[in-house]
């Protein structure tokens, strides 16, 4: 094994480490919460958690393009009065940006608690973006080790603090909030120790620091903006759904989305290690490499819908009050399989290669196309039921003319047989568990996958060889 694989591997198990300990963290919070704190109560937490997805983008771009910037580069060789004046240059702005839209919320929002939501939420973001810029210059400079401490420890403070609240009794969505600020502060601080050599660096001149503000943001804004777009493709049928059918229902499908999003999360961690790794690459092997990723990835999570039959009867006997939304679990579970491939491969490669305007691109498309829908299936169709087929459909879209413009833009390979076969076994998937369900819809998946994995025979052990030539160098 080369050395570059070892130390793949390896920075690799840190972050998938982390990232573990954060699924562990989601999967008894997200079972938990709704059974504690009862629907009323989740439902607002879940709306707050809503809130900060979109108050995190105040950003501007400042993170993303740092990211971008200086990536393959290493920490020792980081210009730190430069770098220090864009983390104190970026806490100034969000200081000004909190206090700007936090007066206005309080002051436009009739309702008081989405009003105070919304500030609390401005509040997370501002300590949350800090943070998150430092590990940005961490996981972009390989030192991987430290960016998942920081990532492990943001979580287990949240986890900490929220178990011993509700141990003293607490069932209050506000204590929740105030415990994952709490959390985020303390792991900010520690973040900025570990990074004590930039932060606390002499500054650069006013001057200085202003150039490299503008070159940062227009490097990243595009990015943050793609980011910004993707987060509406399900926002949009997200907030349409708030309105029409109100915070409950509202809170209700926002729990089997983050169940989805759980093994989204874990496979995450491959995005974290492959991007430093793929600007130091030659282009051939990065053509080589993505096939073989590609299968990776694909194979594994698509033999994790087996388990839906299973993961389902354990979840209605535990939240019995959401055996309604658990139904539409069937559709929404195979949103993983897309957005698993996007984040660990398509946007990194393209992010690689600079390609920040077709991710942007392809997410305002996609938006478009959300809107459209949102508009047909929740206030011309007033159906709860196609509102949420849109959004593994929009899932769907996204992945694959994404990976579409990456391969006519970079790669010389095609993969729409591929993209066929994922299709039909997706859609086997929500069909016999939508309309059949139970051990029978298990046992048809099952075989459906297992012919899936035969006619992927040959491509599996080729990308199985090309692999173990890789780890050899």
């Amino acid at each position: 094994m080369n050395q570059k694989f070892r130390n793949f591997l390896k920075n690799f198990m840190h972050a998938l480490s982390a990232n573990v300990i954060r699924l562990m963290i989601s999967v008894v919070m997200t079972l938990v919460l709704p059974r504690i704190l009862g629907v009323e109560e989740y439902s607002y937490w879940q709306l707050y958690l809503f809130y900060v997805t979109y108050t995190a983008y105040s950003s501007i771009g400042w993170c993303e393009g740092t990211y971008l910037k200086y990536g393959g580069m290493e920490y020792a060789k980081l210009d730190r009065s430069r770098m220090a004046g864009q983390f104190w240059a970026l806490a100034v702005f969000q200081l000004i940006f909190c206090t700007v839209f936090g007066t206005a919320a309080h002051f436009l929002i009739d309702n008081p608690y989405k009003s105070t939501i919304l500030m609390l939420a401005l509040v997370s973001s501002m300590f949350d973006i800090l943070r998150y810029l430092l590990q940005n210059i961490l996981q972009t400079t390989g030192r991987i080790k430290d960016f998942a401490r920081i990532m492990t420890l943001e979580r287990m403070l949240f986890f900490v603090l929220s178990v011993g609240a509700l141990l003293l009794g607490f069932r209050n969505f506000y204590v929740l909030i105030f415990m994952e600020i709490t959390g985020r502060i303390l792991s900010m601080c520690y973040a900025m120790y570990v990074c004590r050599e930039i932060v606390f660096a002499k500054l650069d001149s006013f001057h200085e620091i202003t150039k490299e503000s503008k070159e940062i943001i227009g490097i990243g804004y595009k990015l943050l903006a793609a980011s910004f777009a993707s987060q509406l493709i399900i926002g949009i049928v997200r907030f349409a759904i708030e309105q029409k059918w109100g915070t409950i229902v509202f809170g209700k499908v926002s729990l089997t989305l983050s169940l989805s999003n759980m093994v989204i999360t874990c496979i995450g961690a491959v995005s974290v290690v492959l991007f430093p790794m793929l600007k130091k690459m030659k282009e051939e092997t990065l053509e080589e490499l993505f096939l073989t990723m590609r299968t990776v990835l694909t194979v594994p999570v698509l033999a994790v819908l087996i388990f839906y039959t299973p993961m389902r009867w354990i979840l209605e006997l535990w939240l019995p009050q959401y055996h309604d939304s658990l139904h539409y679990l069937a559709v929404l579970f195979p949103i993983c399989v897309y957005e698993t491939r996007s984040v660990a491969l398509i946007d990194t490669y393209l992010k690689a290669y600079r390609k920040e305007k077709l991710i942007l691109f392809n997410s305002l498309v996609t938006v478009g196309i959300s809107a459209l829908l949102s508009w047909i299936t929740v206030f011309l169709m007033g159906s709860l039921d196609a509102a949420v087929i849109s959004i593994v459909l929009l899932m769907m879209f996204k992945n694959i003319f994404s990976e579409k413009m990456l391969l006519r833009s970079s790669l010389p390979v095609k993969v729409w047989k591929d993209n066929l076969l994922e299709v039909a076994l997706t859609g086997i998937f929500i069909l016999v568990n939508w309309k059949i369900g139970g051990i029978t819809a298990m046992l048809l998946y099952t075989a459906a996958y297992i012919i899936y994995v035969l006619l992927k025979s040959k491509d599996i052990k080729r990308e199985m060889k090309n692999l173990k030539k890789i780890a050899r160098g």
